[in-house]
């Protein structure tokens, strides 16, 4: 390893837990390979657009009967106000509830009957109704889908009972800890942001809505330049433009501009703010900004995060036993973030400890050997989560929502391997500070000045 700005004691205390994760990371080189070429030689993916401007990804996969819809809404969190805030993710779960030539009880009995699911999600940049099927059951299926999105019946009495359970959900969130520290978290990057309205709303914003209300927005999201249909299943390129013409070929092109969400108006400051509770341990979370998907620096720094969360493992779990998770992660939305989550009684010291792995990475320039083998480690992990055709799907869609393309995502392996070490401490100098922090526990038993030293 080479060293730059530091000495060899700071290298020593490192060297072996980098050369474990090396060792560790080796013994997935040959699983890595066999899934990367598994992948090129199946993958047979295309798209085309309606006449009135739908367009629709296909991956045919031929290895399993599965078959993966996703169907997204683009906006998101732009699509809302603080009024309205959790309107779509309302609407799409009201959605299955009646449909105008399937009733609510007729798609619960032919959904069991064929084991298809259907399920929907309001996310910061896109909203999205899935649905999973077996290929002998597509048909049907699809009608259903279809169905839900183009005629929904927004039944008053329908929309009451799930804007209730919605509603329960969201008065609950402050009793759960990890949920309350994360949103804490969040919302203090994402002030004066669109991602500030959450796609789940608030108490008061989702009790307010009404099927008017849902009727309203649902006419305004159904437009072709605003939607994106994946598929990805062992069914032709025919068949899908069959279907996707025949359910969508008589919508509204619209004229949605799709445009890159603002920056983090906050993003270059340090904060803190702890929630008082008497928790057995302490609850921290800090997020900061970080590159979108389709930023050069997104590989990169995608591998430093992954080295980041091993090191918090090794030295804040494995050798000083201070916590039972600690770990680093990168988000993907158009906006980009990442935090770093830790649970511990000793909140000073657990902190301290991270920091210095965050020096770590900041100070030194990594063995070019001992990199390679903890990228290919990496890369298997992330290939063994596409392994169904819902999750191929959805990153299909993220790249082409977010990434620049969806073709990007047949050439992540060659990006990431294109890491070299200096990269590594560029992107952890660039994104690794300015921190916002939030905990949930003792106040007093937090050094305000450490948490907002980065």
């Amino acid at each position: 390893m080479k060293i730059k700005n530091g000495n060899l004691e700071f290298y020593q205390l490192r060297r072996n837990t980098i050369r474990a994760l090396a060792i560790a990371a080796l013994c997935c080189i040959t699983a890595f390979v066999g899934i990367a070429a598994q992948s090129t030689a199946t993958d047979s993916t295309t798209d085309f657009v309606t006449t009135n401007g739908l367009k629709t990804i296909h991956r045919r996969v031929q290895g399993n009967d599965v078959v993966a819809v996703q169907i997204y809404f683009r906006g998101g969190s732009r699509n809302i106000t603080d009024k309205n805030a959790g309107i779509e993710s309302l609407m799409f779960e009201v959605a299955q509830q009646g449909a105008k030539n399937f009733s609510k009880s007729q798609i619960n009995r032919e959904l069991s009957r064929m084991g298809t699911v259907v399920d929907s999600a309001g996310i910061y940049d896109y909203s999205v109704i899935a649905m999973r099927c077996v290929r002998q059951n597509f048909d049907r299926s699809w009608q259903i889908l279809t169905d839900i999105i183009l005629n929904p019946l927004f039944d008053e009495k329908e929309v009451a009972l799930v804007k209730d359970q919605i509603v329960n959900g969201l008065r609950q969130q402050n009793d759960v800890p990890e949920s309350q520290v994360a949103l804490m978290s969040s919302n203090l990057l994402y002030k004066s942001h669109p991602y500030i309205n959450s796609p789940d709303g608030t108490v008061e914003s989702v009790s307010s809505l009404t099927a008017a209300d849902l009727k309203a927005h649902h006419a305004r999201l159904l437009l072709t330049s605003r939607m994106l249909v994946v598929v990805v299943g062992n069914l032709t390129l025919d068949e899908i433009k069959q279907k996707v013409e025949a359910s969508f070929g008589k919508l509204p092109r619209g004229d949605y501009q799709t445009a890159p969400p603002p920056r983090f108006a906050n993003a270059a400051n340090s904060e803190f703010q702890v929630a008082e509770k008497g928790v057995a341990t302490n609850y921290i979370r800090g997020t900061f900004a970080a590159p979108p998907l389709d930023h050069p620096d997104y590989p990169a720094f995608y591998v430093a995060v992954n080295i980041l969360g091993q090191l918090f493992f090794q030295e804040v779990r494995v050798k000083r036993n201070l916590t039972y998770t600690a770990d680093a992660t990168l988000l993907s939305n158009g906006s980009n973030s990442g935090y770093l989550v830790v649970t511990t009684a000793k909140p000073n010291e657990t902190i301290r400890v991270m920091f210095d792995q965050i020096d770590f990475l900041q100070r030194n320039i990594l063995r070019e050997e001992g990199l390679r083998a903890l990228i290919s480690g990496m890369l298997t992990s992330y290939y063994s989560k596409l392994e169904t055709n819902d999750a191929q799907a959805a990153k299909l869609a993220e790249y082409e929502l977010l990434g620049g393309g969806w073709r990007r995502l047949l050439t992540w392996i060659d990006e990431v391997s294109k890491v070299r070490p200096e990269n590594i401490q560029s992107v952890s100098r660039t994104y690794l500070k300015n921190f916002h922090f939030a905990a949930i526990g003792g106040a007093s038993q937090f050094d305000r000045d450490l948490f907002m030293s980065r």
